[in-house]
């Protein structure tokens, strides 16, 4: 299990010290005026001109928060105010690591209505939506004509509440369907599988890193090694990052003792550390990352700790170079989310990854494989792919025979992926 030292985490050490400010402006203001009183009378008295004089009368909610936006935003790239339902909801949905809603997949643009697959589990595959169902209306309301996020609002609501669907399957009958909306697990990691059964390699992808995330690699890694799994592809190229704690347990997985990274802040820093209780699950596994430049933040805290523990060979491109932590705060009665950096990360040797002008910054990998733009963006779409449950595969192959359409993708060219392949395999790589 992994140990901190050093300070609470950020979003406690936040409370308090907002709550220890706000005692000491009850005291201070009977004194005098304080700066911060003063900005705030300052934004009113422009709130005002702006209100009395702007030629177009503004809303004076949309000032407050672009006011709020653009305050968070000025503090780095990475800081956000997040107001909007869209912005708030695809948040939590990426840190949560599920949504609620009905579990579809579909074949082009959501408002299009033509369901690929219910994904496994769901509430849609549970209520009997099938392979190349058209839904064509939602409690009623017809799908087509609307744009995404109109089509997307009509699927979610309330856990426990019931969506009726109308359907329309590929030989033209039509049915009803009533799907009990539940929260739906938006899997991170996908694609495992063994990808040379002869000599038992397996791969998967981690497309980011939410609270689900470690669960869903163990139950991932159980199932592997049951099928005689003896070395592993971890892909992490295009992988953004997202919530710390994730890739700190993924690292645990194959460092048996010692750091897997430090955070540094205002206050004192955290130090994350496996102790030597169990030890690691895999400490000795031929282990390989796929990296690139849009591997950033938690995936960069994971391939650092593999990397200076000297656990995994790093393969593929330099990574993008956001060594920043952000503490987030909800507040619930404005319905807004705020992101602020609040502390720097180091790998274990101490390696500041983070972009500057001053020095190189992010993670070289132990073995270069560059591949053009092009190439790099058909690899991180496939990645991105959810996979179809096994139950869904039969059918989506009739679809393709009958229709003459390509539904499930082959996999695109992969130099990189070649060059893990041919390292786990004793082989040397191409160009290497």
């Amino acid at each position: 299990m992994s140990k901190r030292r050093g300070f609470p985490e950020a979003p406690i050490a936040f409370v308090i010290g907002v709550g220890v400010g706000m005692l000491s402006l009850g005291v201070l203001s009977k004194l005098s005026l304080l700066p911060t009183e003063q900005d705030v009378d300052h934004y009113k008295e422009v709130r005002d001109f702006v209100l009395d004089r702007s030629v177009d009368e503004p809303a004076p909610e949309k000032l407050v928060r672009e006011a709020l936006t653009g305050m968070v935003g000025s503090l780095d790239e990475y800081s956000r105010y997040l107001s909007s339902d869209t912005e708030t909801s695809s948040f939590n949905r990426e840190t949560q690591g599920s949504f609620t809603g009905i579990g579809v997949v579909f074949e082009g643009p959501i408002e299009g209505g033509r369901v690929l697959f219910p994904m496994s589990g769901s509430p849609a595959e549970k209520a009997g939506v099938r392979v190349g169902d058209l839904i064509t209306t939602v409690d009623g309301v017809a799908l087509a004509g609307k744009t995404e996020k109109e089509a997307r609002d009509l699927f979610t609501g309330e856990a426990g509440s019931t969506a009726v669907l109308e359907l329309t399957a590929l030989d033209e009958t039509q049915r009803s369907a009533e799907v009990i909306r539940e929260s739906v697990l938006d899997p991170t990691v996908r694609h495992p599988h063994l990808i040379d059964e002869e000599r038992k390699i397996g791969y998967l992808a981690l497309t980011s890193f939410s609270r689900e995330t470690g669960a869903e690699f163990e139950r991932t890694m159980t199932a592997l090694l049951e099928l005689g799994l003896e070395g592993l592809i971890i892909d992490l190229r295009g992988n953004p990052g997202g919530v710390l704690t994730a890739a700190v347990e993924i690292a645990e997985y194959f460092i048996s003792e010692g750091v897997i990274t430090k955070t540094r802040g205002r206050g004192a820093s955290i130090v994350y550390e496996k102790t030597n209780e169990g030890g690691a699950s895999a400490p000795s596994m031929p282990l390989t990352l796929l990296v690139d430049g849009g591997s950033a933040s938690a995936s960069e805290v994971l391939a650092g700790a593999l990397q200076d523990h000297r656990t995994a060979v790093l393969i593929g491109s330099p990574t993008y170079g956001k060594a920043r932590v952000q503490s987030v705060h909800h507040f619930e009665e404005a319905q807004a989310i705020v992101k602020v950096t609040s502390s720097y990360y180091t790998t274990p040797s101490g390696r500041n990854l983070d972009r500057s002008p001053e020095r190189p910054w992010g993670i070289k990998p132990d073995l270069s494989v560059e591949v053009d733009a092009q190439t790099e963006a058909l690899i991180h779409r496939h990645i991105r792919r959810y996979d179809p449950p096994e139950t869904a595969i039969k059918a989506l192959f009739a679809w393709e025979d009958a229709t003459g359409t390509s539904l499930l993708p082959t996999d695109p060219e992969d130099p990189q992926l070649e060059a893990a392949l041919a390292l786990l395999r004793g082989e040397r790589p191409a160009g290497s």
